[in-house]
């Protein structure tokens, strides 16, 4: 019969009899059909029903559980006498729902060949059933429950090469289906043939796959349609979307031979994903329809599945399947070391020298600067028998000779008391020597370096000599300006008195009545009351003069480490000049130029200043010409070759901290020149 609703119909069967009419005699009805047309592939698959183009590895097995569930597999439709060629209304819901599974297992056999199987389980078929006389259902309806056709097929590679794969599939279904309400539409009663070719072309992250074959089987009359031996075909494409995800579409469908026939020719087309739990776990969830109304095509489909297919290849030869082997391209060493994770060792102790040049490829170098080329560790690197984590001369072999017989050093190289000057030198070799810098080469601690009376430990100054005039004279440091106006005690006619900055004597260090203050420190700030000016290419007279008072208080501000100046003139490269001459006289006055910032702009002629940093608890500088000297044969010579020698140390760690990030700045105070 013809079915003019084309491809795009819902599944369907005509009856060929008018409504309501009884029939004269009962119409062919053989119900020994297998209504399930979506045969999931056998071994691993990149789609769904359709086949590879390729085979299993050998030995490798594959399997799969696969469930799903349509929905109006097979319908009954009326028929107008009067125009049999028109499909009309519905008329028996035969098969209304399928709830099944199959369980397929494959097996690589050799590098060419493949078996396997697949076994149909029916958790329910139900429905309305068919009474064949009237075209209705059964009074009781149908419900089946069982097991479907076992199919056994074999595969075998015809070609591979680059991109293409060709198989060809060849199997039989045999007639194990058995089950409830005489086992309708779950399996043959005999066996049937199938075979096909297999084509798979693999570009990039797409592949694509064909099938096409026959099936035979004996034919079954369903009241005018014949279901028998079939054409079979599918089609499916896939596209990776990572190592671990594809998305698959694909159509499958047959067509009656030799008579082509829509009833007994279902297509369907299904869409899904494939996800790799892990390399050798696979999900797949999909779902799809029929496109015609052919017995088998369901209204609806959906399925999932979970397979297993361990990959038991050997890709590089070296005895650890590539499911096990951490390295599946570069063959295992063997070399006795972790032979068990496929990776070669090419260190297998970690020192950074290779197994190839290391002559103990087992035991770390300790890497002290002795014979580290060669990858052993040398415990004893003197050969003295004293193990060099003990041995304090580890390079030099011990001579026996007392006091210390044992310390691993010899006579010339002891160093009695572990001050790092050697007994031969060391005018205290029982007295360890205090290394502060001062000294160290004599081997005797100094308790007070500049010999001023303060010991060390109390002294701020340690090689600079307390100067003894009465005036604070317990913290070891000479104070050369007693009353911190800028006038030095040599110098200073009042030293307890400090001098008055207002322009009269203002050199002499005594205090004086009258004048006009010229500078002050107000808490951070640095006021200047007179505007210094340029003659010629330097300072003034009057701004030499304004200059030096500020330089004076700045020395009277010893714990201050740096002053930041600002001036402003009407034009800016008068202002930028008369900055460097300011600076240059400052600096000329004492004033250390790395504690001066000068700098010039464009404005109404203003001058001022800000402490920009303090030094309050900094160590005192000694004033030039004031250090205690050392002896030159105290001074301690450092060996440059024992000091680049490192010591022993671990196998570098993966994780070094990154250094500390710097603490920014504190914002500078603002400058107000009045």
């Amino acid at each position: 019969m013809r079915n003019p609703w084309g491809m795009s119909a819902v599944l369907g069967l005509a009856i060929v009899a008018s409504t309501g009419t009884a029939l004269a005699q009962s119409p062919p009805f053989d119900s020994s059909i297998d209504l399930q047309t979506f045969e999931y592939a056998i071994g691993p698959k990149t789609f769904f029903t359709v086949s590879d183009g390729d085979v299993a590895a050998p030995k490798q097995l594959s399997v799969d559980a696969m469930v799903t569930y349509l929905t109006r597999p097979f319908t009954i439709y009326n028929v107008d006498p009067a125009n049999p060629d028109q499909v009309g209304s519905e008329r028996t819901v035969v098969v209304k729902h399928i709830a099944a599974m199959q369980i397929t297992a494959a097996y690589g056999v050799n590098e060419k060949l493949m078996v396997g199987a697949n076994l149909p389980i029916i958790f329910q078929l139900s429905g309305d059933g068919l009474m064949p006389e009237t075209g209705r259902g059964a009074p009781n309806g149908l419900n089946v429950t069982g097991l479907g056709d076992l199919k056994v097929e074999g595969k075998y590679r015809l070609y591979r090469k680059d991109a293409l794969k060709v198989a060809g599939i060849g199997g039989v279904t045999l007639p194990t289906s058995f089950g409830s309400d005489d086992s309708q539409f779950i399996g043959d009663d005999l066996p049937t043939l199938h075979a096909k070719m297999a084509v798979q072309y693999d570009v990039g992250k797409l592949s694509f796959g064909a099938n096409g074959g026959a099936l035979l089987r004996k034919p079954r009359m369903i009241y005018e349609s014949t279901i028998g031996p079939q054409l079979v075909w599918g089609a499916a494409a896939a596209v990776r979307i990572t190592d671990r995800f594809s998305v698959i579409g694909e159509a499958f469908g047959r067509a009656g031979l030799p008579d082509f026939s829509l009833d007994a020719s279902p297509l369907e087309a299904e869409g899904g994903l494939r996800l790799y739990a892990t390399p050798s776990i696979a999900v797949v969830l999909g779902a799809g329809g029929g496109l015609v109304k052919g017995i088998g095509s369901p209204k609806a489909r959906f399925f999932i599945s979970i397979g297993y297919s361990p990959d038991v290849r050997d890709s590089d030869g070296d005895g650890i399947q590539n499911a096990r082997d951490k390295c599946p391209l570069i063959p295992e060493d063997k070399d006795g070391h972790a032979d068990d994770d496929g990776c070669p060792d090419d260190d297998n102790d970690g020192d950074r020298r290779p197994d190839s040049t290391d002559k103990c490829p087992e035991r770390a170098e300790d890497i002290d600067g002795f014979d580290d080329d060669d990858g052993c560790p040398e415990l004893d690197n003197d050969g003295d028998k004293i193990e060099d984590l003990a041995d304090k001369c580890p390079n030099d072999a011990e001579d026996g000779l007392p006091p210390f017989a044992t310390d691993g050093c010899p006579a010339n190289m002891r160093d009695s008391d572990g001050d790092e000057v050697m007994d031969a030198k060391d005018q205290c070799p029982q007295e360890e020597e205090d290394l502060d810098g001062f000294e160290d080469g004599d081997g005797c601690p100094e308790a007070d370096n500049d010999k001023d009376g303060v010991v060390d430990a109390s002294d701020r100054c340690p090689v600079c000599a307390e100067d003894k005039d009465g005036f604070q004279d317990d913290d070891g440091c000479p104070d050369l300006d007693n009353d911190k106006d800028g006038v030095a005690d040599a110098k200073d006619r009042c030293p307890a008195e400090a001098e008055t900055l207002n322009g009269i004597k203002d050199d002499d260090g005594c205090p004086d009545a009258g004048g006009t203050l010229i500078a002050k420190v107000d808490g951070d700030r640095l006021q200047v009351e007179r505007m210094p000016t340029m003659q010629g290419a330097g300072l003034s007279p009057a701004g030499n003069v304004i200059v030096d008072n500020i330089a004076l208080l700045m020395l009277g501000h010893s714990e201050v480490t740096k002053w930041l100046i600002a001036l402003s003139q009407p034009k800016l490269p008068d202002a930028q000049k008369l900055a460097d001459a300011v600076k240059a006289r400052l600096i000329a006055k004492g004033v250390p130029e790395s504690h001066l910032v000068v700098v010039g702009a464009a404005g109404n002629p203003k001058i001022g200043g800000v402490v920009q940093e303090r030094g309050d608890d900094a160590t005192p500088v000694c004033p030039a010409g004031q250090e205690t000297k050392q002896r030159p044969e105290t001074i301690k010579i450092v060996d440059p070759r024992k000091a680049a020698t490192p010591a022993p140390t671990p196998a570098p760690k993966a994780n070094t901290p990154a250094p500390a990030k710097e603490p920014e700045p504190a914002p500078e105070p603002e400058i107000e020149m009045d």
